[in-house]
């Protein structure tokens, strides 16, 4: 089977044109475009201190991802010298408790 014999049919998303194959055999509503335009994406983080130190990931939106890597003025070791002051929560976040 060749792409010009394929039946195409309307993305749900954007109404651009899709292999109605990727709905009945794959069940995708949308065309790749869309559905690479939500897609997760991945921070590697390192936490704790000392010898209590480990590797996470932190699964994010788009837009998070992009906030993220936006965040280019963080002032590290003023976050160090008040670490009993701060709660870092998610990537990046800092919550100040009372």
């Amino acid at each position: 089977m060749n792409k010009e014999n394929l039946k195409m049919i309307p993305c749900k998303s954007c109404g651009e044109p899709m292999p109605e194959l990727r709905l009945t055999k794959f069940g995708y509503h949308v065309c790749v475009n869309c559905s690479t335009t939500s897609a997760y994406r991945v921070i590697n983080t390192t936490n704790g201190t000392g010898d209590h130190t480990w590797n996470d990931i932190q699964v994010v939106t788009q837009e998070q991802f992009d906030q993220y890597n936006g965040q280019k003025s963080v002032n590290f070791d003023k976050i160090e010298e008040n670490k009993e002051d701060n709660n870092l929560q998610g990537p990046l976040t800092i919550i100040k408790t009372d």
